[in-house]
């Protein structure tokens, strides 16, 4: 008498392939439309943790004028006024009153001196001529120091969206990094020459 050819293991294997086959064959309709609803949320704009909808217009404008969008991505496609709400909202929870001070300033100033009602609402030149009245301020030198650095975390805090400070840098996502040949032992390996 032969053996069988096929072990059950075999047999389960194949038959929850095809029903896994048919199972996705049957609901594939109900599959697309949750990936959709997946692709949308993740473009719309999810909402603010730490910062009010007018904090978070002015900065981003500000972000914006700090690492501005030109032949490559700035701030606004890297999503950096989400890294800014996390961090206000987080490890830089200090800097939460000093910021919101340093925004009723600067829209105080908008007021004054152009007529806007905020920061956001100026035009391109006004944010710079607003931004270089006040760039000697701790505000600022905050704000410069969060936006650069959501323009280069991990994206899982919020900025540097689809890797584009990263990309950037020319910076490969990768399990581990090896640093060049020599790096660490430079000193030595040069003083025992």
């Amino acid at each position: 008498m032969n053996p069988p050819t096929s072990s059950r293991r075999d047999f389960l294997a194949t038959s929850s392939s095809s029903a896994l086959g048919a199972w996705i064959a049957f609901n594939l309709s109900d599959i697309r439309a949750v990936a959709a609803y997946a692709a949308r949320a993740r473009a719309q704009r999810q909402a603010f943790e730490t910062l009010r909808p007018d904090e978070a217009r002015d900065l981003e404008a500000i972000a914006a004028q700090i690492f501005p969008s030109d032949a490559t991505p700035g701030a606004r496609e890297a999503g950096v006024i989400y890294f800014l709400d996390r961090a206000l909202g987080t490890f830089s929870a200090g800097l939460l009153e000093p910021t919101r001070t340093g925004l009723a300033d600067i829209r105080a100033r908008a007021r004054e001196r152009r007529g806007a009602a905020s920061f956001a609402e100026l035009d391109d030149a006004a944010q710079v001529a607003l931004l270089r009245e006040i760039e000697q301020t701790p505000f600022f030198g905050g704000v410069r120091f969060l936006t650069i650095a959501g323009m280069f975390a991990d994206p899982s805090h919020g900025g540097n969206r689809d890797t584009v400070g990263w990309q950037l840098l020319g910076m490969e996502m990768r399990s581990a990094f090896q640093p060049p040949f020599g790096y660490y032992d430079r000193e030595y390996r040069e003083a025992g020459r």
